[in-house]
């Protein structure tokens, strides 16, 4: 009991860790990317976490719902629609990059929101 105690501890501490760094990561993409497209200074930094926040959510509460046992077949929908958030900051987070046609760090920038989605 106590080895699968600290299993679920690691797993949720380190899906913590990694949706925290995907937010601050993805933060500063979304922002660079509302200014390109015009969004007023005050409000760009308003996007960006709307996304992020929508994914962080859904995996605490998945998380929280797959440890309370909840069958999977109920999480479907959930799970679909954390898909749908993750791909969306995927799209937001290459979309600067790749209108400046910095394809390199396009590629850099998949790195957090594919994490997410996996």
């Amino acid at each position: 009991m106590a080895e699968e105690r600290f299993t679920r501890r690691t797993v949720t501490v380190v899906m913590a860790v990694i949706a925290a760094l995907a937010f601050v990561f993805s933060f500063g993409n979304v922002w660079a990317l509302a200014l390109r497209l015009g969004v007023p200074r005050p409000i760009a930094p308003l996007i960006a976490p709307m996304v992020d926040l929508s994914v962080v959510g859904l995996l605490v509460a998945l998380r929280f719902l797959a440890l309370r046992g909840v069958p999977k077949r109920e999480l479907r929908a959930g799970t679909r629609l954390l898909h749908l958030c993750g791909l969306l900051t995927l799209a937001l987070n290459t979309a600067e990059p790749l209108l400046a046609g910095r394809y390199g760090r396009a590629c850099l920038d998949t790195v957090a929101p594919l994490l997410l989605l996996g």
